[in-house]
């Protein structure tokens, strides 16, 4: 799976840079209130969660591909885009698919690591999805008969979201079950520039994420 591996690494790179995009957009809208530039922040902001999607494809790629083949319209998921949809594709094959957040690894003997999981406010998978469609109304022209859409409201979210999408990709484990590979993958994605790595912990068997 090195290349798929290669692809979800690339993946989460892209996020943590449009991360940094937004928050500079974010940034200097607090400045300027230049709302076109706040408008730039939300959209490098949904595309960091849709790269964060698109990597969480990768080590389920077979049996998405599988998946999506076998819907009424739309079956060819390279065309996929939305990332509220891949997480509930995903969600069918995959339970256990979303990102979880894990602390730094402890060296317990010669060879022998543990991760904890963390418990904190990194982005869960609910929140993603809720945040991602709440995005998707600033991507449009504003209907002059329509209500105020909460402009300030969501500058004033944004640094929170983006926090929280770090905090997630900062050390994760994303589980894997499928017939060429049971286990997990643990990432370890620095917001520094620092490029992202995998550790790979292979099952020998059927195995259960508590």
């Amino acid at each position: 799976m090195t290349e798929l591996q290669t692809i979800y690494l690339a993946k989460i790179s892209e996020a943590l840079a449009r991360l940094t995009a937004s928050e500079g957009f974010v940034s200097s809208y607090g400045e300027s209130k230049d709302v076109f530039i706040l408008e730039s922040g939300i959209l490098q902001m949904r595309k960091a969660l849709e790269a964060v999607a698109y990597a969480a494809i990768a080590p389920n790629k077979v049996q998405y591909a599988e998946y999506r083949a076998q819907a009424e319209k739309n079956t060819d998921y390279t065309k996929d885009f939305n990332a509220r949809s891949i997480l509930q594709f995903l969600a069918k094959i995959n339970p256990d698919f979303y990102p979880q957040p894990a602390s730094a690894p402890i060296n317990v003997s010669p060879g022998h690591w543990h991760f904890d999981r963390r418990e904190d406010k990194s982005l869960t998978k609910d929140k993603f999805e809720k945040f991602y469609d709440r995005l998707g109304k600033y991507l449009h022209s504003d209907n002059p008969w329509g209500d105020d859409k909460g402009l300030n409201n969501l500058a004033k979210d944004l640094p929170e979201v983006i926090a929280a999408t770090r905090s997630l990709l900062s050390w994760h484990f994303t589980t894997i079950r499928a017939p060429e590979f049971s286990g997990v993958w643990v990432v370890e994605a620095p917001c520094n520039g620092t490029p992202p790595r995998v550790i790979v912990g292979k099952a020998d068997g059927e195995f259960v994420v508590q």
